[in-house]
Order: structure tokens, then C-alpha cells, then sequence
């Protein structure tokens, strides 16, 4: 049982140089395409003992020709002009023809009458049955023509019939790495091969002994192990300053524990300061000395400058005034006398009689003012007596 294949294959290069012939042309295009076919034959046997032959048809296409304008090797009514092909071809060989093509603008994808005409006129000039038809179509996809689309297939003829085979471009998708070892080199030119003629007498002698190629191979196999013997050496480099840096990774990361650690012993051992150290002498003496002011008891101003009485101290801090302020009692037992006096006095004064002297009521103040200034303990001493009967006292 046999299986037909048919495959076409183009570079990337031509490709995109027949999309830039395409694109920056005003007409339509055509010209040749060169190339080579390549036929294989498969052969598969299975466990059933069954043979399955495939046989594969791979078409090359190396390089393109264009013609200067349409209608060039052939007329309106599709004959072909053996002279004017010859022409054309003039710098290539006529045996890598491989077919031609045509690039039309906002067309379908399908050959036209004529177009069939002249293919068949084309391989009974050129005595090749199996050309090939390349047509490619560009269309635009914004009405600004910002974008464009561009479309390429070949056609194969049987018969009278034409088969639309799809054109698979090298590098170009997802390839098999064997699909590389099919793709065969470029078509070379006349210029090519006289270029190459010139430069054989260097390489070969006159007995095509290929001595000095042999000694360039020779060089770059020893290139080679030298290459693969530092791509060693780098590699064993490379490894051991991986090495070298996990390590160090690892030594930071320790460093940075035992620093934490360290901080957080310093932290546990160390006491935490006071926010705010209150004087508690100093409180306890504005409390006893001043019971009724607050606000001499705080220690935060508001921003104007004023104290704020909900943050006054009203804590008792159990200090013996007696023992570390005896001068605050001292005060307070003076303080009290001279309320007792001021209250005496003011009693004593409503509860006169009003059939009393003055001067009566003199001696009495003088009286009064001679014990207050005993009982105060002032080392100054006021002499009253009663032969100054001035009515003005004498200090």
C-alpha cells in the first residue's frame, strides 16, 4: 500500500523578500521561482507483517526571478515566448526552475482561466511536467491600510485538475529537528559558482590534493577540544562560585539570627526607663501646702501655656511629712495660729459692748498686738508703755 505526499518549503529570506517586492510595487507581480524537488520513499513494516510505502515529494523553493512588468513571457492570449523566458533566465540554470508565481492585490485565493493556460503553455515550453504555481494575495484589513494580509499557497496540476497545497516556511513554527536535516542549501548562481572557481586553486593543487583543507579541519578539530576544555573549566568555576554563595547566604542569614537574638536578650535585661519621673517630694509639699489649687499638681500644659487639670496627681504617695518635710509642718502649725487669731479677732470685735471707750478699745489692740507678736516668736520687740499717751503707737 503506498501514500503520496506532497510538500513545499520555502526560506524565511525569500519570503520576505517577495513580500517586499509585493508591498512596495504599484502592479501586480509574477516572475520564476528556483529550487530543487527532493523525492523519498518510506517504507514501514509493521507486526501484521504488512508493508507501508510512503512516498514523499518535497519541493525547495530557493530563490525567485521577477519580471520587469506584466505579460512579459507570454501574450494576451496565454502563448508562451520561448526567446523571452531564455532571456530572463539568462544568469541561471533553466533545470532548477521549479515553476512561477504571481501577487495580486484584494483577490481570492484561486487560480484564474488564464492563469491555467499559461501554466500549461509553460511546461510543454519548458518540457517540465511538474511546475508549480506560487500565488500570493495581499488584502487590507483597516480602512486606513495600516495593516495588511497576506496569503501564499501553491498549486500542483493533475491532469486537468489543480490541488491547493499549503507552504510550510523553515523557521517558522513549531519544526521537527529532523525536518532541518531535509532543508537543502540555497540555489547557487553563475556568479556563485565563478566565485568559487576563482577561489579552488588556493584550496586544491593541480592534482586536487586537498592538503591545506585537511590541515584547516585538522585546526579547528584541536579549536574544538580546546573549546569544550574551557567551556569545562568555566563550568567547574561557575559551580564552585555557586557553591561560595550559598555559603555565604547561609553565614548572613546566621549572622542576622544571632544579632536578633542578642537584641532581643539586651532588651530583657536592661530596664525600661521611666516615661515620666514625677517628683513626689515636690508633689507631696504643694498638696499640703496648697490642699485646695489642683492645677499646681499637674504636669501638662495645654499648647497656650495652661495646666490641665484632668491629668493632675491625685495619688497618695504614703511619705511622712514629719520625717523628710518637718519645715511644711512648722509652716502649717503658723498658718493655723493666724486663722485662729483672725477668727478670734472677728469674734471679738461683733461681740463688744457699745458703751465701751476707745480708749479702752486701744489697750486692747495694743494689748492684743503685744501677745500676737510674743506668740509669733519675732526677735523684733515693740515697747509699749503707758507714759507715751499719744494715741499714735511707737514701733
Amino acid at each position: 500500500m503506498a501514500e503520496f505526499k506532497t510538500t513545499v518549503r520555502m526560506s524565511g529570506f525569500v519570503l520576505s523578500s517577495l513580500m517586499f517586492q509585493h508591498l512596495n510595487s504599484d502592479t501586480d507581480v509574477e516572475g520564476f521561482i528556483l529550487g530543487e524537488r527532493v523525492a523519498e520513499e518510506r517504507s514501514n513494516i509493521t507486526d501484521s507483517q504488512i508493508d507501508q510505502v510512503q512516498l514523499e515529494h518535497t519541493i525547495s523553493i530557493q530563490k525567485h526571478v521577477p519580471c520587469r512588468a506584466l505579460h512579459t513571457f507570454y501574450n494576451n492570449v496565454g502563448m508562451v515566448n520561448r526567446d523571452e523566458i531564455s532571456r530572463i533566465l539568462s544568469n541561471h540554470k533553466e533545470d532548477s526552475v521549479i515553476g512561477w508565481y504571481r501577487q495580486r492585490r484584494n483577490t481570492h485565493q484561486q487560480m484564474t482561466f488564464k492563469e491555467q493556460l499559461i501554466h500549461q503553455n509553460l511546461k510543454k515550453a519548458l518540457s517540465n511536467q511538474e511546475l508549480v504555481f506560487v500565488l500570493l494575495t495581499a488584502t487590507e484589513v483597516t480602512s486606513s491600510g495600516s495593516t495588511h494580509r497576506l496569503e501564499y499557497s501553491t498549486f500542483v496540476s493533475h491532469g486537468s485538475q489543480y490541488h491547493k497545497i499549503p507552504i510550510l516556511v523553515n523557521n517558522l513554527g513549531m519544526l521537527e529537528q529532523q525536518d532541518y536535516w531535509r532543508v537543502s542549501t540555497a540555489c547557487s548562481s553563475l556568479s556563485h559558482s565563478q566565485a568559487v572557481r576563482k577561489c579552488r586553486s588556493k584550496f586544491l593543487s593541480s592534482d586536487d590534493n586537498l592538503s591545506k583543507v585537511e590541515h584547516i579541519s585538522n585546526m579547528n578539530d584541536i579549536l574544538l577540544t580546546e573549546l569544550k576544555n574551557a567551556c569545562k573549566d568555566v563550568e567547574e568555576s561557575e559551580r564552585s562560585v555557586e557553591k561560595l554563595r550559598a555559603e555565604v547566604t547561609a553565614l548572613r542569614e546566621a549572622i542576622s539570627k544571632r544579632s536578633t537574638q542578642q537584641k532581643r536578650r539586651e532588651t530583657k535585661e536592661e530596664p525600661k526607663p521611666d516615661e515620666c519621673q514625677e517628683n513626689v517630694l515636690l508633689c507631696t509639699s504643694l498638696k499640703a501646702l496648697f490642699p485646695n489649687a489642683p492645677l499646681l499638681r499637674t504636669q501638662a500644659l495645654t499648647l497656650e501655656g495652661f495646666p490641665v487639670l484632668e491629668l493632675c496627681c491625685d495619688t497618695d504617695h504614703d511619705i511622712d511629712i514629719s520625717a523628710k518635710l518637718p519645715l511644711i509642718l512648722d509652716c502649717q502649725h503658723t498658718k493655723a495660729r493666724k486663722r485662729k487669731l483672725d477668727t478670734w479677732e472677728r469674734s471679738s470685735e461683733q461681740c463688744l459692748l457699745p458703751g465701751l471707750s476707745p480708749s479702752s478699745k486701744r489697750k486692747k489692740n495694743l494689748g492684743d498686738t503685744t501677745g500676737l507678736l510674743f506668740e509669733s516668736g519675732s526677735d523684733t520687740e515693740v515697747e509699749l508703755t503707758g507714759e507715751n499717751k499719744s494715741s499714735s503707737p511707737v514701733f
